[in-house]
């Protein structure tokens, strides 16, 4: 017979998620893992389906969609490196208030976890079978979706047993309503440039200003929707869709903890590659590539040939040159109508324009990579300083020409 019990935990390196399930054992169950590893997709979608996430460490790198999260979380890992990476089911009983009860932690479940002062308060589940029985563990786990669903409300007391000072005490928790927190990060730093692509920023930069562009005349074609249409237009649409993809790959809870104790030790700073046809690449990431519509790029490029920073209300000083790389980046010989509006708007100091370009480069980033690696990218400032790349030493490089 399964057995219901609450346990604590002290000085997680996490908050815990609410909806998250998790399965934990003192020492290693080949029954029940080899009966979990030979059902594990029907039961990571059973749980899927209530809304749960069910975490199984054995198999954390084998996951599909946890890998996609993985590598974005840490680009930089090989494949050599995922293989070898093992994590055990006994991994969150390190944390328990009180160690010395860990031997009586057999394979169960943990799931709804609260907050009592400085602890974490996780309701358990045994998973009991008999010896001699077979395991219908996708059965069970129906079973167990089943009697676990109703724990998932805002407030519920319990008084079941608890894996604490007396294993035999009851105690009282309460289950809160989820808590929300956001990273707070501040930057100050110059950035510095290799000669090749610092040479080709300043040029290009100043190429405006040894020949007349003419700014009224619009291009004629109208054959394709570009990529600065699609911002500009459904910039609504494009930004939710961009938080939409962030959210998903974001890793939360028990397996952000895990990984990020794994792979601190690989982390590192990707090079900026700029190529021929003006794409932005992380070549010490997997060579991914951050895309972004031709007029944030053209911001970009702008504040990237500017180590020192730019006052963003100054920033119609520094027309000529966004006007060439936005010609540059949007492959055009003349503006169009639509990117004269739009350099018009984040040059005019009246308006949220440009304070709203930097937040959508950082979201272009943030879809590429993790925040934590991100965030060394972004444009970043105070209101009247000046603004400038966050990383104190980016390395920019230029693909080499064929």
């Amino acid at each position: 017979m399964s057995m219901r019990y609450s346990i604590a935990f002290k000085n997680l390196p996490f908050e815990p998620e609410k909806r998250q399930v998790i399965y934990v054992e003192n020492q290693y169950d080949e029954r029940i893992n080899a009966a979990v590893k030979s059902n594990y997709e029907h039961i990571k979608w059973s749980f899927k389906q209530a809304n749960l996430d069910f975490v199984y460490f054995p198999m954390f790198f084998n996951d599909e969609e946890t890998m996609e999260k993985v590598l974005y979380y840490a680009p930089y890992l090989t494949s050599d490196i995922i293989e070898k990476a093992e994590l055990r089911s006994s991994y969150l009983l390190r944390y328990m208030c009180h160690i010395e009860n860990k031997e009586k932690i057999t394979p169960s479940i943990l799931y709804a976890p609260s907050k009592e002062d400085d602890e974490w308060v996780f309701q358990g589940l045994s998973i009991d079978f008999e010896e001699n029985g077979n395991i219908n563990f996708v059965q069970w786990t129906e079973s167990l979706i089943s009697d676990i669903e109703e724990e998932f409300v805002p407030i519920r007391w319990n008084t079941d047993r608890r894996f604490d000072g007396d294993i035999d005490d009851g105690i009282l928790f309460r289950i809160d309503d989820d808590i929300e927190s956001e990273a707070r990060t501040e930057y100050s730093a110059t950035p510095i440039f290799p000669d090749k692509a610092g040479k080709w920023l300043k040029q290009l930069g100043q190429e405006c200003a040894e020949e007349e562009v003419d700014y009224t005349t619009a291009s004629n074609d109208s054959s394709r929707l570009s990529l600065d249409k699609i911002s500009e237009e459904d910039v609504s649409e494009t930004i939710v869709e961009l938080e939409k993809n962030i959210e998903r790959l974001r890793l939360l809870g028990i397996p952000l903890a895990a990984i990020v104790e794994m792979v601190t030790k690989y982390e590192t700073v990707s090079r900026l590659l700029l190529t021929n046809d003006l794409r932005i690449l992380l070549p010490d990431y997997n060579n991914r590539e951050v895309e972004m519509g031709p007029l944030y790029k053209a911001v970009y490029f702008l504040f990237l040939n500017h180590p020192e920073g730019i006052v963003l209300k100054h920033l119609e000083e520094y027309h000529r040159e966004l006007v060439n790389y936005y010609l540059q980046t949007s492959q055009k010989k003349e503006l169009t109508p639509r990117m004269i509006d739009s350099i018009n708007s984040l040059e005019y100091p009246g308006n949220n324009s440009i304070n709203s370009t930097l937040s959508r480069i950082k979201q272009y980033f943030k879809c590429t990579i993790d925040e934590h690696l991100a965030k060394n990218y972004y444009i970043v400032g105070r209101p009247g300083e000046p603004y400038k790349i966050a990383l104190d030493k980016i390395i920019i490089e230029w693909e080499d020409e064929e």
